[in-house]
């Protein structure tokens, strides 16, 4: 899951705890954006909550080009290197779809990677499609759907205004959800591969299909309120986050989802065994 989306679900199960020390990082790191990886244990409850940092769930890598200078390059046939971690988790709770639309990622120009073959130019779509046709495919080897619960958390929208992140988009001054319109309705590519690749797995996936909750909200992005304004310094309209997400705010209804689908499992599962 993505970094405020994890962060959110420390919130709300802090708020649970009685003596909110009893929770605590085990090798005392503080929450940054530098750090991929953090283990958040529960103390009277024996639970620890994990945070993977995995962009596209498949192997990031580098290569050397003629200049010498090192580029970025996607293994799309070979799972991440964090899968490793993945395997111990009862819940599992996956998203990739965020970083697929940055430059590099978006051109495909000497960028994704099938095996030793690196490709001049492929399609960012079917790469996302194989992609997670080998995530799909991790799954399926390696979860026992039996002990495990498997989550998929859908694309989320962003809502720029006169050009994208890159390119002076802006979301500012927006104070209300999006009423009616187009955006309503749209439902992008990447969430009909995810639909597509879900449907041929082994093991069940359930899908926290947000991306319609989501387009409603233009009014829940950081916009210029970002790191700068919290510690005090001018604020730059220039360069907007739209595609993030406030917390409190969007996220905690996505864990609510999470939550609720827990509850319905552990009632079924009551009924069963009565």
């Amino acid at each position: 899951m993505n970094r405020n989306q994890f962060e959110s679900i420390l919130c709300l199960l802090r708020e649970g705890l009685h003596n909110k020390s009893r929770m605590h990082e085990i090798h005392g790191h503080k929450i940054t954006k530098g750090r991929g990886y953090y283990v958040f244990k529960f103390e009277d409850y024996d639970c620890t909550v994990e945070f993977v940092r995995s962009h596209f769930l498949v192997k990031e890598g580098v290569r050397i080009n003629a200049q010498g200078s090192s580029n970025p390059t996607l293994s799309i046939d070979q799972i991440d290197k964090t899968a490793k971690r993945w395997k111990r988790a009862d819940i599992l709770v996956f998203n990739t779809g965020h970083w697929w639309t940055h430059g590099k990622t978006a051109r495909g120009k000497n960028y994704y990677k099938e095996g030793d073959y690196l490709y001049p130019k492929f399609d960012a779509s079917e790469a996302y499609r194989r992609a997670l046709r080998t995530w799909a495919s991790w799954i399926d080897r390696n979860v026992n759907p039996s002990k495990q619960l498997i989550f998929y958390r859908g694309y989320s929208s962003a809502h720029f205004r006169g050009g994208d992140w890159d390119s002076g988009g802006s979301c500012n001054g927006e104070k209300e959800p999006v009423l009616s319109g187009a955006i309503l309705d749209n439902y992008p590519l990447k969430m009909k591969i995810v639909d597509e690749v879900i449907k041929e797995m082994r093991v069940p996936v359930k899908l926290l299909n947000v991306t319609r909750l989501t387009n409603f909200r233009k009014d829940g992005h950081p916009s210029v309120y970002g790191k700068n304004a919290t510690a005090g310094k001018k604020v730059s309209t220039r360069k907007q986050d739209c595609s993030h997400w406030c917390l409190p705010g969007v996220p905690d209804a996505w864990n609510e989802l999470i939550y609720a689908t827990l509850i319905i499992q552990q009632t079924k599962s009551k009924s069963k065994n009565s």
